[in-house]
């Protein structure tokens, strides 16, 4: 997966993955890691079709606690051969981690007219009527058309999987790469993927995001607040074996996100999962009313575990003050008549960075502090 990093990993008989070739051990020591290493403790793989080849292979332990498994060919509109194989490994992974034992990612892309197949209406290719909130569809290359495409995708993803499992994984991602066929609409792209988001979530899965920020940002520019691909959560590429525990402070992909994965190269893709704090609503004090000149102080509360560090945003009635950054806030003029809160983000090595955001507390109109 990824890029044409992944190495020929494949299921040898009744014992696991095996891995082999020469891609393998330049990426190994190009990290500094030794070709027989296994990766770190709680980190996982993601297999799909290139490791279906049983050529060359070297057992490769069985003690990794989950798997992400690759629906496709390496498009969107094949299939992975090998899929239930190595998804049925996957179901016998054990081991503490925060990701599930087994998840799934499929393809993405944009092919608008090129594609081998391309909406002319609101159906998806099998004929589901489809919802478009972008307008009609009517065979064109824009967002309207690209949002029933990356519906029609997903659907076509779901029913492969559907043929092969039940129950269904309950967390697919979505890969997000530039080497796969994009328009230079990134309107359209980030339509096709809230297409695919939007099919997977009606079904009541859970949906996360593939990338890196460059890819992500020059496929799907800049992701609104109020987008359908906001609040996803991230899994991201391009971290080396000794990084990838930092690389979980990363910001998301988007907006309200948070970053759950972190994918290196080692012996083959492996993934670092990123552990979770345990974070408490901040409060201000004095709470529930005040006055401009008034001195507020934010209280994070315990968060943890470990030595987590904190940065603070102000906000007047949900919008970020500028320049409003420490741990105290002097109340402003301009604050009257409105309802001020603190944002605290908390960070730590290994673990995935998160937010909490306080209530908002009164700032009377026609009173001052002396």
């Amino acid at each position: 997966m990824r890029g044409g990093l992944a190495v020929a990993v494949a299921l040898a008989a009744g014992t696991g993955f095996a891995l082999g070739g020469a891609t393998g051990s330049v990426a190994a020591s190009a990290s500094g890691v030794s070709p027989a290493a296994p990766p770190p403790t709680g980190a996982g793989l993601d297999v799909s079709f290139p490791q279906c080849s049983p050529r060359s292979h070297i057992d490769f332990p069985t003690n990794i606690p989950f798997a992400v498994v690759g629906v496709n060919g390496g498009i969107a509109s094949k299939s992975n051969p090998c899929f239930l194989r190595e998804y049925d490994f996957a179901l016998l992974l054990s081991g503490q981690t925060e990701q599930p034992h087994a998840s799934v990612y499929v393809n993405t892309g944009n092919p608008a007219l090129a594609g081998t197949w391309w909406p002319s209406k609101d159906r998806t290719q099998v004929g589901t009527a489809v919802e478009d909130p972008n307008g009609s569809c009517a065979g064109l290359a824009g967002a309207a058309c690209a949002y029933v495409y990356g519906y029609s995708m997903a659907e076509a993803d779901y029913r492969r999987v559907s043929k092969s499992l039940a129950p269904l994984p309950d967390l697919w991602w979505l890969d997000v790469e530039t080497s796969n066929s994009w328009q230079p609409d990134v309107v359209a792209n980030a339509a096709m993927l809230t297409g695919m988001v939007d099919y997977f979530q009606a079904r009541g899965l859970e949906v996360g995001l593939y990338s890196t920020s460059y890819q992500w940002n020059r496929i799907a520019g800049v992701t609104s607040p109020d987008s359908h691909l906001a609040g996803l959560r991230s899994w991201l590429a391009g971290a080396s074996y000794w990084g990838a525990a930092a690389d979980c402070e990363k910001s998301p992909l988007t907006p309200n996100g948070v970053v759950t994965m972190v994918q290196y190269v080692s012996v083959l893709d492996a993934d670092y999962s990123c552990h979770q704090l345990h974070t408490v609503v901040p409060t201000i004090s004095p709470g529930h009313e005040s006055v401009v000149g008034s001195d507020l102080t934010a209280s994070t509360g315990l968060w943890g575990p470990g030595n987590v560090s904190y940065s603070y945003q102000w906000n007047q009635d949900g919008s970020p003050i500028p320049g409003a950054t420490s741990g105290d806030y002097v109340v402003a003029a301009a604050d009257a008549d409105t309802y001020i809160s603190v944002t605290v983000t908390g960070r730590e090595i290994g673990f995935s960075t998160v937010s909490e955001t306080s209530s908002g507390i009164l700032v009377l109109a026609a009173l001052m502090a002396v």
